[in-house]
């Protein structure tokens, strides 16, 4: 029989760089203003937001881009025309791009959780545990 050991030093080490490091909440928000996107704050805990939980940062930004009304499918279209509709497709893909590379550079997901006439609400946060 053979015998196997193994360095307690070594197992964590292996497992300390598979983990994921923490996020520089303050650097995230850094990035996020270079990009002209002022106002997110940081916070923390479990919503009733699918996928936001954990810690983030959130802020509005403009309807811009795939969140335009003339950028959204027609289903959506329509009930965002109807009075307090205020629909937007809150696929992620849909956030500009400058948000999605500043997530994707972080280790952070684009969650879309509120929406106004002019305005989204957005949160880059950690990745969820479950899925969307």
């Amino acid at each position: 029989m053979k015998h196997v050991s193994f360095s307690t030093g070594a197992y964590l080490r292996r497992y300390c760089s598979i983990r994921r490091p923490m996020t520089d909440w303050e650097r995230v928000r850094q990035d996020l203003k270079e990009a002209d996107y002022f106002g997110f704050e940081s916070d923390s805990g479990d919503t009733a937001v699918p996928g936001l939980s954990g810690e983030w940062v959130s802020g509005n930004i403009p309807r811009e881009g795939g969140l335009k009304h003339e950028n959204q499918p027609l289903w959506i279209r329509i009930l965002d025309a109807l009075p307090g509709g205020d629909t937007v497709e809150a696929d992620p893909e849909n956030a500009p791009e400058s948000i999605r590379n500043i997530a994707t550079e972080h280790g952070l997901e684009v969650v879309i959780f509120s929406v106004s006439a002019d305005e989204v609400r957005i949160a880059l946060c950690d990745p969820s545990k479950h899925d969307l």
